[in-house]
C-alpha cells in the first residue's frame, strides 16, 4: 500500500513523529512542565524543612511549617491537575488523527517482531518477543510512544545544553 510512491508504514510513522513533536511543543509552550517542576521543587524544600524541624524538635519551626500546609495542599492539587490541561489540546488532535488513519489506511497491516498489546499475557507477562500484527492505528500509537520518548530525551538535552 503506497501513497504517492511513499510506503504507508513510512507515512504513518512520520505522522506519529509529527504528532509527538507537536504534543511535546504544546506541553512546553503551555508551561505545564515548568510549573510542575517548580511545584515539585517547592514541595521537596518544604518536606526537607519539615523533616529537619522534626529532627531538631524545633516546635516553633514546626508550627510555622504547619501554618503553610494549606498552601502546600493547594500546590499539590494544582500539580495533580496540570497534566489534564494539555489533554484539552492533545485529545481532539489524537481523535482526528485516528479518524484520518481509519479512512486513508483502512486495510493497512504490518507485522513487527514484538508484541506490545495491553493484556496480561504479553506485556504484563513479559512475553513480548514474538511477532504481532498492527493496523494503522496500533502502529501509529506504538510509533508515537517511541518517537515521543526519543523526542523528549533529545529536547531535554538540547535545553540543558542551552542553560549551561
Amino acid at each position: 500500500m503506497d501513497y504517492m510512491g511513499i510506503p504507508a508504514w513510512a507515512l504513518i510513522f512520520l505522522s506519529a513523529v509529527a504528532f509527538s513533536v507537536l504534543t511535546s511543543y504544546i506541553s512546553r509552550k503551555t508551561g505545564i512542565r515548568q510549573k510542575t517542576d517548580h511545584i515539585q521543587k517547592s514541595m521537596k524544600e518544604y518536606q526537607k524543612e519539615y523533616n529537619e524541624a522534626l529532627k531538631k524538635d524545633d516546635k516553633k519551626r514546626i508550627e510555622e511549617l504547619k501554618a503553610r500546609e494549606p498552601e502546600v495542599m493547594k500546590m499539590m492539587n494544582e500539580m495533580m491537575f496540570l497534566p489534564f490541561k494539555n489533554m484539552i489540546f492533545v485529545i481532539p488532535l489524537f481523535i482526528g488523527v485516528m479518524w484520518v488513519l481509519g479512512i486513508y489506511f483502512n486495510g493497512f497491516l504490518i507485522e513487527l517482531p514484538i508484541a506490545l498489546h495491553l493484556n496480561g499475557n504479553e506485556l504484563l507477562g513479559l512475553n513480548i518477543f514474538h511477532s504481532s500484527q498492527y493496523g494503522s492505528r496500533g502502529f501509529f500509537i506504538l510509533s508515537s510512544v517511541v518517537a515521543g520518548l526519543v523526542i523528549e530525551q533529545v529536547w531535554s538535552k538540547v535545553l540543558n545544553r542551552k542553560k549551561t
